[in-house]
């Protein structure tokens, strides 16, 4: 009867290491998630100012690397448009080389889960150092694919004051 019992207490040791082995994958040490998560916020803060700048000078090759394929945006008036259907209206328009009007931040908070990151962002458009309209609030939902961050879906909304 003994063998029986030293078979189960086998098992449940199996069981439980191996179930320890993969949580201990899964989730990686709190340091290392740390020091994960702030690369990740480094890399995204930097992707927001390459946005900023490409949004400035309509760099439509730009705006591809940086949009998912699959990338959706909610404009400030409502619109739902595809990130196609935007870089196609960006590419006919011919940007302005003589244009002073630029896109800053003047906020951003980045939220990081895993391979996926929120990140809210205040920003407005200024003509030669000058605001023009009202500041917008934009929620990016960013996703790494392959290595780097991708923007999967954006919403735009004008802030009131």
């Amino acid at each position: 009867m003994a063998f029986p019992v030293t078979v189960a207490r086998l098992d449940t040791r199996l069981t439980i290491g191996v179930a320890s082995l993969i949580l201990s994958l899964w989730m990686p040490p709190p340091a290392f998630a740390q020091s994960r998560s702030a690369d990740s916020e480094r890399e995204l803060r930097a992707a927001e100012t390459e946005l900023a700048a490409a949004l400035s000078s309509v760099d439509v090759d730009q705006l591809s690397r940086l949009w998912a394929d699959d990338f959706v945006s909610t404009m400030a008036d409502g619109r739902v448009t595809s990130g196609k259907k935007r870089l196609e209206a960006l590419r006919a328009k011919k940007p302005d080389a003589s244009s002073r009007v630029t896109n800053e931040n003047q906020q951003v908070d980045v939220r990081v889960e895993g391979d996926w990151a929120l990140v809210l962002v205040t920003s407005s458009w200024l003509e030669s150092g000058k605001r023009l309209g009202s500041p917008y609030q934009a929620t990016h939902v960013w996703a790494k694919r392959d290595g780097r961050w991708r923007l999967v879906a954006a919403h735009i909304s004008e802030v009131k004051p």
